[in-house]
């Protein structure tokens, strides 16, 4: 990427960095360079450096320098420990809206293959893409996909045994992200779907095994039930899917991470036929 695609990300994070819902934990200042982190990096030209908060507990630097001279910035991704750079992204798609990345691991035992399908396994594709953001909105969904690479990339040189969850895909534009939090925070869409299940039925119970969070918990499970969306986001429409009540299977905790454990997903009669058996 060039200077100019550097410095915007750098404004975009640091304005996100100072919103209430901010990942960002610790910021480097821009300086001409880097000095007394990692000897990868200290020296090269340097434009900005957070420290991001991930949901899996792990804290991750992201760092804007002038990595290589032929290729100009570099997005780079650091654990906290600044052991080892961990992505190095820095191609421009051609419509220049998204920075992209492809896996290609190349260590030395002779299993790069299952690293790639492991990767692949759990993204759908050894390529990602990351919309470059505008807005805080953008930037918070930006980040979040950059954390998910970083733990996927960890877990694919692993080939660690305690796996991600399976994801359709990081964004390869804003848009399908955009319908994707829009699928998950409709949450007066949800609570009608609750309701109207309570109002017919009188109780919340999973529609695969019947577990019922109230007989188990008492007063802490009431009217509690998990909301599974039947449509994979990789099948919503470019222009915009709506998501209708009949979209929406409500689910127990251990259903709703079996439901996603395979791909494609599994229905909720193949689950059910599964517990049946």
């Amino acid at each position: 990427m060039d200077s100019n695609v550097a410095v915007k990300l750098s404004k975009v994070i640091e304005n996100y960095s100072n919103s209430s819902d901010s990942l960002v934990i610790e910021k480097k200042e821009p300086k001409k360079s880097l000095a007394k982190f990692h000897h990868w990096a200290n020296g090269k030209t340097f434009e900005a450096g957070f420290l991001i908060s991930n949901s899996q507990g792990q804290n991750i630097w992201l760092l804007l320098m002038k990595w290589h001279t032929n290729n100009g910035f570099y997005l780079v991704l650091y654990p906290e420990d600044r052991s080892g750079p961990v992505a190095e992204i820095h191609a421009i798609s051609d419509d220049f809206n998204s920075l992209t990345w492809k896996y290609m691991p190349s260590k030395s035992d002779g299993r790069n293959i299952e690293r790639k399908e492991y990767f692949e396994k759990f993204n759908h594709d050894l390529n990602i893409s990351f919309h470059i953001p505008s807005n805080n909105y953008e930037t918070s969904i930006f980040l979040e996909s950059l954390t998910g690479l970083f733990n996927l990339r960890l877990k694919s040189d692993e080939l660690d045994e305690d796996t991600p969850a399976y994801r359709d895909g990081f964004p390869e534009g804003l848009l399908k992200e955009k319908l994707h939090k829009y699928k998950e925070r409709n949450t007066e869409l949800i609570r009608e779907v609750k309701r109207e299940a309570l109002d017919k039925y009188k109780k919340l119970e999973c529609e695969c095994c019947n577990f019922n969070f109230s007989d188990t918990y008492g007063d802490l499970g009431a009217e509690y039930i998990e909301a599974h969306h039947l449509k994979p986001i990789s099948s919503l429409k470019d222009e915009g899917d709506l998501t209708n009540k009949a979209d929406i299977a409500l689910v127990c905790s251990n259903c709703h991470r079996m439901l996603h454990r395979k791909r494609p997903w599994l229905g909720i009669g193949e689950l059910k036929e599964l517990l049946n058996s």
